[in-house]
């Protein structure tokens, strides 16, 4: 009778033990990956026009575009279109935002001079793009 007592006790706590060690386990995964705050930076906007017209004179083309969303503190989630542009010569580069709210605007989000993409082997659009 004591044995049997002291294996349903052992189980109980092993079951105890395993449950406790699951919800521990459980609260790591719900922890967020990060934790974003909103912040303003200096970012410049002008009319694509405009963007168009310095990116020509300064000789930049359009390597990597990509479409997704971003989101807003006051407009909520929106579609984004990012150009990535480089100048191989001056090695200038120019990452720019386009979104839903102002599409007849651009956002400049950085710019620079010197790169780490090898344009030789960089496949610009090919036949298959549909972008």
């Amino acid at each position: 009778m004591y044995r049997l007592l002291f294996v349903a006790l052992i189980i109980l706590y092993t079951c105890i033990a395993i449950f406790a060690y699951n919800d521990l386990k459980a609260e790591e995964h719900n922890k967020p990956l990060w934790t974003p705050n909103w912040v303003q930076k200096p970012i410049q906007c002008a009319p694509l026009e405009q963007i168009a017209k310095i990116a020509g004179q300064k000789g930049l083309v359009i390597v990597w575009s990509g479409s997704g969303v971003a989101n807003s503190d006051n407009l909520g989630v929106v579609r984004t279109d990012l150009f990535l542009s480089v100048n191989p010569e001056t090695q200038e580069w120019s990452l720019l935002e386009v979104n839903s709210p102002e599409p007849e605007k651009g956002c400049l989000l950085g710019y620079g001079e010197g790169h780490k993409i090898d344009l030789n082997k960089l496949k610009l659009f090919g036949d298959d793009y549909t972008g």
